[in-house]
């Protein structure tokens, strides 16, 4: 696992996050610990091929990612298992490639007790409110006593995707 100093590397001073924890600058984003994470368990995730889109010293990157976290809900231990899309904004300065912007895009989600036959129920109505695109992600939030946006990108709301992808583009054209 990379340190907290290697993924800095990656991004420059004045880079930009926003994740469904946090939007602002990458070095909050790096540092930040999260206390509705149980850190008895890992969190496993994967990544599949970028897809990359280069114009002269700029370039934006699409990854498709699959994070996976285990908790405890309801005193049954759980997985969560989140779809995304994110997008970088990487470029070129002086002479060096590092990310200047990342943009998390939720896709779907999954909520699932870890062992089979345990029983793990969810009222339809404590759901009530939450987009699908990232549904259990905000009810285990919520039920780690955090909060999350309901103003987050998600696949569900395709305009607001189409935008950043427009803006993306004619960023990497400049």
């Amino acid at each position: 696992m990379r340190g907290n100093s290697e993924i800095a590397n990656c991004y420059f001073s004045d880079a930009t996050v926003a994740t469904s924890w946090q939007s602002g600058p990458a070095s909050e984003f790096i540092k930040a610990e999260s206390t509705e994470v149980d850190y008895r368990f890992p969190i496993v995730g994967s990544i599949s091929a970028p897809v990359i889109h280069l114009h002269g010293s700029k370039a934006f990157v699409e990854l498709p990612t699959e994070t996976r976290m285990r908790m405890v809900i309801k005193n049954v231990v759980v997985e969560i298992e989140s779809f995304r899309r994110l997008i970088y904004r990487v470029e070129k300065r002086h002479n060096e490639w590092k990310i200047a912007n990342m943009i998390s895009i939720n896709e779907s989600d999954n909520l699932h007790p870890v062992i089979p036959g345990t029983q793990f129920k969810i009222d339809p109505e404590e759901l009530i409110g939450y987009r699908p695109s990232y549904q259990f992600l905000s009810y285990v939030r919520q039920a780690a006593g955090g909060s999350i946006s309901q103003d987050l990108l998600g696949t569900d709301r395709p305009d607001d995707v189409s935008r950043i992808y427009q803006q993306a583009e004619k960023w990497v054209n400049e």
